[in-house]
Formats: C-alpha cells, structure tokens, sequence
C-alpha cells in the first residue's frame, strides 16, 4: 500500500510540475476586447488580437501595457478601439492585417518606440489625435485611396514621410492642402518612385498643434477650398464614442493553459497511469498462492 501512495503523490507532483510550463508554452494572459474579439499576449511581447468587427473602447491588457512589442490583428478587425494602446513605450512593429478600416482616438498616443507603420488598401480613417506625441514616427505606407485625417492624428513636432501607391494615386488638391494644414511637417511621395516628392506648397512651419478641425478629402474636391486651412491637421469629433468599454477579466487557468500545452500533460499522466497499473497487478500477482511471492 506504501508503493501505491508513493506512485499516487509522485503523479500528482509531476502534474503540477508540468501545468505552469505548458501555460508558458501558449499565452501570458487573454481575454476578450470585444463582442466576438480576443486578445492574447506572448512571452516575447506580442499582442495578437483576433475576430472580426471593431475592437471595444479602452485596453483590456492595461496592466501589460509596458510588455507590448508588437501588435498583430487577424481575422477580420476593422478598427483599433480608442485608446486601445495609448502610452506602450514599448512598441515597436504593428501588424494591420487585410481588413482595417480606421484607427479610433488616441489609439496609439505616445508610442515613444514606434517608428514605421503600414496600413493595407482597405484603410480610410485616422481618428483625432491617433498618433499624437509617437516622437519617433517617421514613415507611414499607405496602400489605398487617401483616407480621412482628423485632428491631429499625426502630430509628433517632426517631420512625417507619407507614401501613397503608384497604381492608386492620390488627388493633388487634396495632398497640397494636406500638407499646407501640417504646416509643411508631412512629405507625400509616391511608393517604389525612388523618392520622387509630390510637388506641395510652401507653409510656415508650426511649432504647435492647432485646436481647429480639417478633413483631408478621400476623393479629389470638385471646387476649391473658400476658406484658408489651418496650420495643423484637425477635426474634432462630432459625437462622442458609443462603445461602452468592455470590464477586464483576469485570465482564468484553463485560459492560460489551452492549445499544445495540454498534450504534454496528457501524455506525462499517460505514462505514469500506465505505471501505477503495472504495480497494482504485481502486488495483485504477489497475494496468489505464492508462486510469485518474495
């Protein structure tokens, strides 16, 4: 019966011994980010965000906030919620997927580390103040028709390098009047041109952000502007955010565990299971008639 225990306490020992490394072997945390949206965070950093529709307002990974590296969407997301990854110094690569439509408010204010970004063809608008203060951002890949700009979407006091598709060329109009309102910060050239510039007007440059709302068109204005643009690109909102913010739930261990991580544990009980029987039948066989008695 001692020899039973013993087999008993060691399976369940290599049990738990195995449980925290399988969790470690899939997500650091998960959860959801929105109705029919997931999240989940690596051990090296990145975030991916999974599902279709529109992420929620806020950022259910707020206390991983300083581990984020990289951001991936898959699936079918079309747009980054407000505020969903505000202040991740961290930051360096994100991944849009085929599928994003608009950045929402504040969604990616001061990423200090952010330096490049590249947006797919299906990409139409930059809510207010997306970008505000990414100090490092430089270079942004457009693939689509030109998308909205709204308040101070791109406003980090630097120079930003915008390039728009050969194939899908934007309006002139609305390029000069784009680059007038960044007071000459942004440079629109077309991508693969071998850095053939977009001609654009001469503007005093701006020191500061403006506090007035302008709206690069999508498609080339039928007449030209009557009033003189501002000195930065704004737009303030017109209604106010309706997505409620979804609560943040702490991971549960059967979330954090999952995926591969499980076969493991099942083939260790597997074995020791197998084990254990073996034993049982040897005693079994020694209490017969002694032939196979110590």
């Amino acid at each position: 019966m001692k020899k039973i225990i013993s087999i008993v306490l060691a399976v369940l020992l290599l049990v738990f011994m195995v449980l925290p490394a399988a969790a470690s072997e899939t997500a650091r945390a998960s959860g959801d980010c929105g109705e029919g949206m997931t999240w989940s965070l690596s051990d090296d950093g990145t975030l991916t965000v999974s599902g279709s529709g529109e992420m929620a307002e806020g950022s259910p990974w707020e206390d991983y906030r300083s581990d984020i590296k990289k951001v991936v969407l898959t699936g079918g997301v079309t747009k980054v919620g407000d505020n969903a990854f505000a202040d991740c110094d961290s930051l360096t690569s994100v991944d849009f997927g085929g599928s994003l439509k608009e950045i929402g408010v504040k969604a990616f204010q001061s990423c200090d580390a952010l330096t490049s970004i590249h947006l797919p063809a299906t990409f139409r608008k930059f809510e207010q103040e997306a970008f505000l203060n990414c100090a490092k951002l430089k270079t942004i890949y457009c693939d689509g028709p030109m998308p909205s700009f709204r308040a101070n979407c791109l406003w980090n006091g630097n120079n930003i390098t915008i390039y728009y598709p050969v194939d899908n060329p934007w309006p002139q109009t609305a390029i000069d009047e784009l680059v007038n309102n960044f007071g000459g910060r942004l440079n629109i050239l077309k991508a693969g041109s071998d850095g053939e510039e977009i001609p654009a007007p001469k503007a005093t440059e701006s020191t500061q952000p403006a506090t007035e709302a302008t709206t690069a068109p999508t498609t080339a204005p039928t007449t030209a502007p009557t009033t003189a643009p501002t000195t930065a690109p704004t737009t303030a909102p017109t209604t106010a955010p309706t997505t409620v913010p979804t609560e943040t739930t702490e991971p549960t261990l059967v979330e954090q565990v999952g995926g591969n991580g499980w076969i493991g544990v099942i083939l260790v009980v597997a074995v020791l299971t197998v084990l254990l029987v073996g034993a049982l039948m040897v005693r079994g066989m020694r209490h017969k008639g002694g032939k196979y008695s110590a």
